[in-house]
């Protein structure tokens, strides 16, 4: 019974998460499910233009919990399922860093 239970929520779950996927008022790349323009960047190099004063804004999209645990210094919380209503107030003239 547990197991049929767990398969259910499972399943919930990722019916929920195709739905979330398919309402997205932004682009994804069909590959890597990222935003279109989104990329990786190695912690060195992120640490490099902080160090170089370069205009960046951290965003933590990890739950409120997670985030008064441990974070990078600076950042902010906004959680991910949070995200798309703040959108239009995220300044665009920063590199913006998502973790």
């Amino acid at each position: 019974m547990r197991t049929v239970m767990l398969t259910a929520v499972m399943f919930l779950l990722s019916g929920s998460f195709a739905v979330a996927q398919q309402q997205r008022r932004y682009p994804v790349d069909p590959q890597s499910r990222w935003a279109v323009g989104a990329s990786q960047k190695p912690a060195e190099e992120l640490k490099a233009q902080l160090d170089a004063g370069k205009d960046v804004l951290i965003i933590d999209v990890r739950n409120a919990r997670s985030f008064e645990r441990e974070t990078i210094p600076g950042a902010i919380n906004i959680p991910l399922e949070e995200l798309e209503e703040h959108l239009k107030t995220i300044p665009k003239d920063k590199l913006l860093v998502f973790t």
